[in-house]
């Protein structure tokens, strides 16, 4: 990069923070997860608005390609590895194994209902999804696999906001979501390798999954057995909590690193890096602390400022496709763990309460939207629609769950 390059990156890198700040502080007065702002920062600097108004000077500061844009993608994409690394440590096995029949029935059933309705979406409506015979398949199964999903931290702060973390409820949300979660990303790998850029064409989904399976299985096992060694002798031997820290991003990017090669995406390994420590975060909880608050103040405002600026979302914007998107992610979710819910012997209160919770698909669900678009999986239309659903979802979860469960003191 030349000083030219440097001095736009700086000055580039310097507004998306600075606006991400300004419109994240914003929407939570409002109310509204900060996520909302930050994305609304990405639009307001990026083609949908500063394009259209000063296009020299959005041409001038935020290049399309490039050097700059480049690092810029690089940056945003390295910070968020060490951010889902963070959502990780929230997933308990432990937890999902004391919550028993109830999580596993709620997370089992609420994450097959519209699994198959987003599969079966694009078959039923080709022309409003836009999707031709030759990419039909993968697209589908990429939507059942990002309306499964439910967006464990968002949830986890709301329900800590509203007293109900530690409630019966509270813990079975947090129990499903990685039955969710799970299937969701398992899902999405196997859709990277078999339509992916990185897809050779010649393996099968049972090889895929054998291969994802592994993988997770080995990084649990590591993170059971060898990783809680290797970070104690760290905290005895380097410099505390800096030495930690070091081996800790260290991880993170060999699983990263990992997950890449075998034909899925890098945040996949993060995020089961996060799984594996969650043992070793119950113990030692301050280095994870700093990664997390320093990730999610530095690089997570990057990353979703970053990702509207690469689209226009005027252009992708269509009505109707949200619509749809959106009515299929609240009826699947709601519905499907509304009825594992009253399998598991739960009342119509708290199993609608539930599939209200669980139906947030948060900042998860925009990652994924944004790995299946830079894979060249899903066209401007849809990732703008999948970005709205996740945002509409989101803010709708803590207003529902108010309104059937209130806000009170955890159990």
């Amino acid at each position: 990069m030349t000083q030219t390059d440097w001095t736009v990156l700086s000055l580039h890198l310097a507004a998306m923070l600075a606006t991400a700040i300004a419109l994240g502080s914003l929407a939570r007065r409002l109310g509204i997860p900060a996520v909302v702002g930050e994305i609304a920062g990405g639009l307001a600097l990026g083609p949908t608005m500063l394009g259209r108004l000063a296009p020299d000077l959005f041409a001038w500061l935020f290049p399309p390609a490039g050097p700059v844009a480049s690092a810029r993608g690089a940056i945003a994409r390295v910070g968020m590895l060490f951010f889902i690394v963070t959502i990780g440590l929230d997933i308990s096995l432990g937890e999902l194994r004391r919550s028993g029949r109830k999580a596993l029935l709620v997370g089992s059933v609420g994450t097959f209902v519209p699994l198959v309705l987003g599969f079966a979406m694009c078959y039923l409506f080709p022309g409003v999804i836009g999707v031709t015979s030759k990419d039909q398949f993968s697209t589908a199964l990429f939507m059942g696999s990002i309306l499964s999903l439910s967006a464990n931290p968002v949830i986890a702060r709301i329900l800590m906001d509203m007293g109900l973390f530690k409630s019966d409820i509270g813990r079975t949300i947090m129990s499903a979501t990685l039955v969710d979660d799970l299937v969701g990303w398992g899902l999405f790998a196997v859709i990277l390798a078999e339509f992916g850029p990185q897809a050779t064409g010649g393996g099968t989904g049972v090889a895929v999954l054998g291969a994802v399976a592994v993988f997770l299985a080995g990084v649990v096992l590591a993170g059971r057995y060898v990783l809680p060694p290797l970070l104690r002798w760290a905290r005895e031997r380097l410099p505390y909590p800096a030495g930690s820290i070091s081996c800790i991003l260290a991880l993170a990017l060999m699983a990263a690193a990992g997950s890449e090669h075998l034909g899925l995406h890098s945040f996949l390994g993060a995020f089961v890096m996060g799984i594996a420590l969650a043992g070793v975060y119950e113990r030692q909880p301050e280095p994870f602390t700093i990664i997390g608050d320093f990730s999610y103040a530095a690089f997570t405002p990057i990353f979703f400022v970053s990702m509207a600026i690469s689209a226009d979302f005027i252009e992708g914007f269509d009505p109707w496709l949200v619509a749809l998107i959106t009515a299929v992610a609240f009826v699947g979710k709601i519905a499907g763990v509304y009825a594992g819910g009253k399998i598991a012997g739960m009342d119509d209160r708290q199993a609608l309460a539930v599939g209200c919770g669980l139906n947030a698909r948060g900042i998860l669900g925009i990652v994924m939207a944004a790995a299946a678009r830079d894979a060249g999986l899903i066209d401007l239309r849809l990732f703008v629609a999948c970005v709205l659903m996740c945002v509409i979802t989101t803010m709708a979860a803590g207003p529902a769950l108010g309104a059937l469960v209130g806000q009170r003191a955890a159990e």
